[in-house]
């Protein structure tokens, strides 16, 4: 047992212990606050912008130089060599052809990577796609040229000729996940839509892309009041070629209210100019009101869980020029 003179000793020398805690504890705080204010009001601010910048900027001017350059490059003649002299300093003749080698169109950058920064002189690599043919009538293929272009406080240069890579392949087809095929109407001859199916879900998204895609207008009965949707117009007609759904719905029925469903729509659309063109469109739709509405188009049609991916083989190499 401790007698009453110890116990007040150990309760004042824990007193005193959690008063000078509290006090080491304010004082911390003090000094960090009066730190940071200091900070605030006389030091210059973190530049974070700035580099942000920087980067963004000097990556699409080296960008946009280098197509420019790869673009000169293809089409150059013996007769204007001295449009390469922007990008290059051609010490030693160039053979050229009399008549540009290709047609090239559609020029993009396809990858910009920084290679090395010296301080003074910053190495890139750019990527840059065209489509190119050998002449007029020819059929168009994609090629793919990497130009390394030096930055300086002098300007863009590049370093040497372009050379031809490899693309990003061929990539792979995805299985959608879109197992239920539903039915879809005749074409209508009055105004070239289709006629009513008498299943709710085929009937609500011909509707919808009838009325979203041609002037024939009543958008409003087809979406829901959150959709964000506006009538685009630009079609002369618009009917429905196949449809297919992520899961089976009713026939003759309708679900309760907010059940959805998921669904992709191909449209055999024709343009102002009475030219087909092909158009798919995934739509989620929703239960509202007892009745199908469309929801909102989706970003992206939905891919099967888990399905194995086939690779496409690459398009057959072109033909020497």
């Amino acid at each position: 047992m401790l007698t009453n003179t110890w116990q007040k000793r150990l309760d004042g020398t824990s007193t005193l212990l959690r008063r000078g805690a509290l006090y080491v504890g304010l004082a911390s705080c003090s000094i960090v606050a009066i730190a940071t204010t200091w900070g605030w009001i006389f030091n210059d601010p973190i530049d974070v912008a700035g580099p942000a910048r920087s980067a963004v900027n000097r990556t699409a001017l080296v960008g946009s130089y280098a197509q420019d350059c790869v673009t000169r490059w293809l089409t150059a003649t013996a007769a204007h060599q001295q449009s390469l002299h922007d990008c290059w300093s051609l010490r030693d003749q160039m053979r050229l052809p009399t008549t540009p080698a290709v047609i090239v169109s559609s020029p993009a950058v396809s990858a910009v990577t920084l290679v090395d920064d010296s301080g003074t002189a910053q190495q890139w690599s750019v990527v840059v796609c065209v489509s190119e043919r050998p002449f007029e009538s020819a059929t168009p293929h994609t090629a793919y040229y990497r130009l390394p272009v030096v930055f300086t406080n002098y300007g863009v240069r590049a370093s040497a000729l372009p050379a031809r890579v490899n693309g990003p392949g061929g990539g792979a087809d995805a299985p959608l996940a879109y197992s239920t095929e539903l039915p879809v109407g005749q074409l209508d001859p009055k105004d070239g839509g289709n006629l009513q199916t008498g299943n709710p879900v085929s009937d609500t998204v011909s509707g919808f892309i009838k009325s979203y895609l041609t002037g024939a207008g009543g958008l409003e009965r087809y979406v829901t009041t959150d959709s964000g949707l506006l009538a685009s117009a630009d079609y002369r007609s618009a009917p429905l070629a196949k449809l297919v759904a992520n899961h089976s719905a009713p026939d003759h029925q309708t679900p309760a209210n907010g059940t959805t469903l998921h669904v992709l729509a191909t449209v055999n659309a024709i343009t102002s100019q009475f030219s087909p063109q092909q158009l798919n469109y995934p739509i989620s739709l929703t239960v509202t009101s007892g009745q199908w509405a469309v929801s909102g188009l989706d970003y992206a049609p939905l891919l099967a869980d888990g399905a194995e991916l086939t690779p496409v083989a690459p398009a057959p190499a072109a033909a020497p020029r």
